[in-house]
């Protein structure tokens, strides 16, 4: 659905307005969204790729048993174009968090990576909280 002028003329006054406040978080916010949706396209065209191989597969399975072996190749696509979709969405969830609170994109290049350290961290925002 498209944004009338309107809005978009008052979706640009906001960003401009979080730019001026807080240039660092706002270059940020727009960056995030860049890398996401292709990889979720590619995935569920990947997915409906083997979901033709695997309906392909029963369909002319009839004919040769060897098309059995085409319906499992199928269902493999299917379940690693699933697989990577979760993975990447998870990921990017990740980044966009990290990067929302001022961290870095990369988990190993922060000095309080450790499992510990997270714990402490979710123990004391969980108590400071209530």
């Amino acid at each position: 659905m498209a944004l009338s002028e309107q809005e978009q003329r008052a979706l640009r006054e906001i960003e401009q307005s979080l730019m001026a406040d807080d240039p660092k978080f706002g270059s940020s916010v727009s960056s995030v969204g860049s890398g996401g949706a292709g990889v979720g396209l590619k995935a569920v065209a990947i997915g409906v790729v083997g979901l033709l191989l695997l309906i392909g597969g029963v369909a002319l399975a009839q004919s040769s048993l060897w098309f059995i072996a085409l319906s499992v190749l199928g269902f493999l696509v299917m379940f690693a174009a699933g697989v990577w979709a979760l993975r990447s969405s998870r990921t990017q969830e990740h980044a966009d968090v990290r990067i929302a609170a001022g961290g870095s994109k990369h988990p190993n290049q922060s000095k309080d990576s450790g499992i510990g350290a997270r714990m402490e961290e979710n123990f004391r925002r969980r108590f400071d909280g209530a």
